[in-house]
């Protein structure tokens, strides 16, 4: 399977006008370090080229037959949003409803289609916070180039009343 490189208008074109800058700030850096085949992998990631967006980003482990994801990482910011850091925790044991979400879709269909993947929605975490929405993106990286096994993600609170 070959997978292009995507070029700037296809790469952003899945994203909302309404959606946030370190989003697209996150879309633009994944597109910097994509190959011209297939897609980019964990090694490609250099947490020091994205320092502002570190707090927001989170990382997940794919696993399929059934499938399943893991939290590899997540930023302070999104451990202080929801007072609990789940790093090395499968997402459907900290969240019991996760694979009846539009989150566990959204990663399902990122990690299958090796493409990128936005969404807003409620939060899993925390409903009951003014903070009753979020921005996020899913984008796949692979070891092989080609199978998704781990999604870069970020998210962005949003106010209640904005989503």
């Amino acid at each position: 399977m070959h997978i292009p490189a995507p070029d700037h208008a296809s790469t952003e074109a899945f994203l909302p006008a309404t959606c946030c800058d370190d989003i697209r700030s996150l879309v633009r850096y994944w597109r910097t370090i994509h190959p011209a085949s297939g897609l980019p992998s964990r090694r490609h990631v250099d947490p020091t080229d994205i320092p502002n967006l570190l707090p927001y980003v989170w990382m997940t482990d794919v696993f399929r037959d059934p499938w399943r994801f893991r939290f590899r990482l997540i930023g302070t910011a999104i451990v202080a949003f929801t007072g609990h850091d789940s790093t090395g925790r499968w997402c459907d044991e900290v969240y019991p409803y996760f694979q009846s979400s539009e989150a566990y879709r959204c990663m399902r269909d990122c990690a299958a289609a090796g493409q990128p993947r936005y969404r807003t929605g409620k939060l899993l975490s925390n409903p009951d916070r003014i903070y009753r929405h979020a921005q996020r993106v899913y984008l796949p990286l692979a070891v092989d180039g080609i199978t998704t096994d781990i999604i870069l993600s970020l998210t962005r609170y949003l106010p209640a009343g904005r989503a």
